[in-house]
């Protein structure tokens, strides 16, 4: 009888060890100093609303688009509100930096220039820059080789125009306001190529089939957007990664993609599902491993 209860209070113990890690894992991360600071608060929230299918405005003047969807989640996890600006992208990160916003979200990719002034969350999105060409040089531009002698549109201030200026040699480059005015300059012959983020030109040409114009070559890059925080708000900045690991880990990241984008997020920005399926495996455990010892 000793024995019997001796090994079944040492299999208790044993599940109890297991279970309470991996349910603490994935719980929401709510116990944060920096928290609890931002409940409550009106947060100042920079954007570029020219930038589809991440942030614009619709035809009521309100802002849309993934990312703006995202923040809103992050933001009610949180525990915060959001009050939206729209800015030039070019001018965005020392507007944040010299205190008109708290945070800016607006495609940006995490780069260590940006860094120097501003601080950045954990990576939101995997990006990169394509070129765009008009359907008449589709089948003479394959690649950024293809482009020595052509005009190129950018946007002001984004890595597409330091792509441009730092990787292409016997080009001219033109840099507008936003990426729309550099995708109107292709359809109307005022530039040839367009170099752009991959999911803004797919989202342009799709919407706007009458510039007829396509994708050309495979990615330039790979790039990392990340939520950009004032340096002096440290607070948000912890309150932002815990939100944006929650959201991911409860699934409501991956219903927001989906949403935006018709098709699964990458692996890095679903839940964990090893963690699920260990925490089902604990909480069920097997008749085999129920069964009452004999003796």
């Amino acid at each position: 009888m000793q024995r019997r209860l001796l090994l079944t209070f040492t299999i208790l113990i044993l599940a109890i060890g297991i279970a309470f890690p991996v349910a603490a894992a994935n719980q929401p991360q709510q116990a944060s100093e920096g928290r609890a600071q931002v409940v409550g608060e009106v947060i100042r929230v920079g954007t570029d609303a020219a930038y589809p299918p991440f942030e614009e405005l619709n035809e009521d003047g309100e802002f849309v688009g993934f990312d703006i969807d995202l923040m809103e989640a992050i933001a009610e996890d949180a525990g915060f509100e959001i009050e939206w600006i729209n800015a030039p992208f070019d001018t965005i990160f020392t507007a944040l930096a010299e205190g008109e916003f708290d945070a800016v979200i607006s495609a940006a990719t995490i780069t260590e220039e940006r860094e120097e002034i501003v601080d950045f969350s954990e990576p939101y999105f995997v990006a990169s820059q394509s070129i765009a060409v008009s359907l008449d040089l589709a089948e003479e531009v394959f690649g950024p080789e293809d482009l020595v002698g052509l005009r190129i549109g950018v946007q002001l201030g984004t890595t597409g125009e330091l792509y441009a200026q730092e990787e292409l040699e016997g080009v001219e480059i033109f840099s507008f306001d936003t990426a729309p005015l550099a995708f109107q300059a292709l359809g109307q012959g005022d530039v040839d190529a367009v170099i752009v983020d991959t999911p803004t030109t797919e989202e342009i040409l799709a919407t706007n089939p009458d510039l007829e114009a396509v994708i050309v070559g495979e990615p330039l890059t790979e790039e990392f957007y990340g939520i950009a925080v004032n340096e002096d708000f440290p607070e948000l900045l912890e309150a932002i990664n815990l939100s944006l690991e929650n959201i991911i880990q409860d699934g409501t990241y991956a219903e927001i993609y989906e949403e935006w984008f018709d098709v699964p997020p990458p692996e890095d920005f679903l839940p964990d599902e090893e963690d699920e399926d260990m925490a089902e495996a604990t909480a069920e455990p097997t008749e085999e491993a129920t069964e009452e010892p004999a003796g």
